[in-house]
């Protein structure tokens, strides 16, 4: 069945709630051209999620792997080799690794380097054509806090949150979780922020075009998987 594609793309992420991110994203892109179509479909064998592609291009195949934590990112080769092996020999693949450089305190030039800097030689022996970061000194969440009129009407507020109303701190999880304490004590809300699967809720409500328009991540380069 797999034998049909003429391009790959496989996107591998830290963890479940970038996933969900991640998805989302790939849905509003095909939104955004009607001349393709894409379809999730689950792998008979291994029962992962993928996404088929098709336009004038031909039919493209989405592969996505959320492993877990950013250390395990660059275990993941063995991953993409059984992946892209499903495919004709010859077919081109673009993987995406998608993490944030906020974990480790370091510029994303570290992430070239040991353990990644094998990991992206194996890749690349593996008919990875193109390897493209999608890395910023940031979390998903500093992601979500680019659109605070989408996180307000998640969480029900009458007025929109502001810059100033963002608690200090580093990472935009911390505080997203600080900024829910307080608006819940203060009455405002009942809601509580999950990640994982259940950040889906509050990824519905963003405006992804806002987001992508930050530029914190270069997420524009995704919509390449709907072009010619």
């Amino acid at each position: 069945m797999e034998k049909d594609f003429e391009q790959g793309f496989a996107l591998i992420m830290e963890a479940a709630t970038e996933y969900q991110f991640y998805e989302a994203l790939l849905l509003h892109f095909a939104k955004k051209h009607p001349e393709c179509t894409i379809q999730k479909l689950k792998d008979n064998d291994t029962y992962e999620d993928y996404y088929v592609v098709q336009g004038p291009f031909g039919k493209r195949i989405i592969r996505m792997n959320a492993v877990g934590t950013i250390t395990q990112i660059h275990n993941s080769a063995s991953w993409f080799n059984n992946k892209a092996a499903l495919t004709k020999k010859g077919v081109p693949w673009t993987v995406f690794l998608c993490y944030d450089t906020d974990n480790y305190n370091a510029d994303v030039t570290k992430f070239y380097k040991g353990d990644w800097k094998d990991f992206r030689q194996k890749l690349t022996a593996r008919r990875a054509k193109q390897i493209i970061d999608l890395a910023a000194n940031a979390d998903i969440e500093d992601i979500f806090l680019q659109d605070l009129h989408g996180i307000s009407s998640y969480l029900g507020l009458l007025e929109d949150i502001t810059p100033a109303d963002i608690p200090t701190g580093k990472k935009g999880s911390a505080k997203l979780k600080q900024l829910l304490i307080r608006l819940r004590n203060e009455g405002k809300t009942t809601v509580y922020y999950h990640k994982g699967e259940r950040a889906r809720a509050l990824i519905e409500h963003l405006d992804l075009d806002k987001i992508i328009q930050s530029n914190i991540v270069p997420l524009y380069l995704l919509e390449n998987i709907f072009l010619q």
